[in-house]
């Protein structure tokens, strides 16, 4: 399976994009701002590119969650959920609803995505890529 982040709304405080599974769309994403690539945890989003994902327990969640594996740089980025900018450190939030910077109803959108990430990994691997269409 394959999860798609198109982002495509940036500007100082959040990075707002398009999520897709397998090439339909699914709902929005929400990720702190791109800073032009600095790549720092906790400040920036995670440079595009094409991972695996998995689900693995969260030491911060406490809980099993989607993992986003083999990101440069970084460690435990997630697939999650907030509404604001200001509740992530670099993780890719998700929800069917969008305002500037922010994510409404992302509960329910990550609970319906855990789902499918779960059931796809009994069967195949997951891969998600994230593309800057800014």
């Amino acid at each position: 399976m394959i999860l798609t982040t198109n982002r495509k709304i940036s500007d100082d405080k959040s990075v707002i994009g398009d999520f897709f599974i397998n090439d339909a769309y699914f709902c929005e994403s929400l990720e702190l701002p791109w800073g032009n690539g600095a790549n720092q945890h906790g400040i920036n989003c995670i440079l595009p590119g094409t991972f695996v994902v998995t689900i693995d327990f969260s030491p911060h969640h406490q809980r099993l969650w989607p993992h986003i594996l083999n990101v440069p740089a970084r460690d435990e980025i997630r697939i999650d959920v907030a509404n604001f900018p200001t509740q992530i450190r670099g993780c890719v939030a998700v929800g069917f609803t969008k305002g500037i910077d922010f994510l409404g109803q992302s509960q329910l959108a990550w609970n319906q995505l855990f789902n499918v990430i779960q059931t796809a990994l009994t069967k195949e691997q997951v891969w998600i890529t994230l593309n800057n269409m800014f």
